[in-house]
């Protein structure tokens, strides 16, 4: 009966070891495949994403100045009714309000096109980016045996030798 209970209690405890030692043999190979990337400076720091910027920037110069050109239009409206209403007819009066609220709507208008014509652009150049940043880091999983690519503003703590965000800049940068 000892004999039993001392067999069944070694079998019992080289289970729980072989069964610790397994999981813990899963948790470490899982996090040595694990990489961090950060993909905003990816996109910011790269040859195509600093082209994408420069588009931008020009497409939002171009716009802005229209916008100014409308804006100083109204407001130049909106002096001459404040400063010489009072001496205006009542047509002319009516006709200057009238311009005038149809260039601030004009204006309105303008401004949210500009903004959607803006953010299309902006989405159509980062998704260039972005693909091509994702084919990378993808064969960089593959190559290294990553499970699990983090984007790095989500990751509250990272050792340095899992970020490969200069391994993604640098490859991104080559094509």
């Amino acid at each position: 009966m000892k004999r039993l209970i001392f067999n069944l209690s070694f079998m019992t405890g080289l289970i729980l070891f072989a069964v610790v030692l397994t999981s813990s043999k899963n948790v470490w190979a899982i996090g040595s495949h694990i990489a961090v990337v950060n993909m905003q400076r990816v996109i910011s720091m790269s040859n195509q994403g600093k082209k994408a910027d420069a588009e931008l920037k020009g497409l939002v110069t171009k716009y802005k100045s229209r916008l100014i050109a409308m804006r100083k239009k109204i407001a130049s409206l909106q002096a001459d009714l404040k400063n010489n209403g009072s001496i205006m007819s009542a047509t002319e009066k009516a006709k200057k309000t009238k311009e005038f609220e149809t260039d601030i709507s004009k204006f309105r208008s303008e401004e949210k096109h500009v903004q959607g014509v803006i953010a299309e652009k902006r989405y159509e150049l980062l998704r260039g980016i972005v693909a091509k940043a994702d084919a990378i880091i993808k064969k960089m999983a593959n190559k290294n045996g990553y499970l699990l690519v983090i984007d790095r503003p989500s990751v509250v703590y990272r050792s340095n030798s899992i970020d490969i965000t200069n391994e993604v800049l640098k490859q991104m940068n080559l094509k």
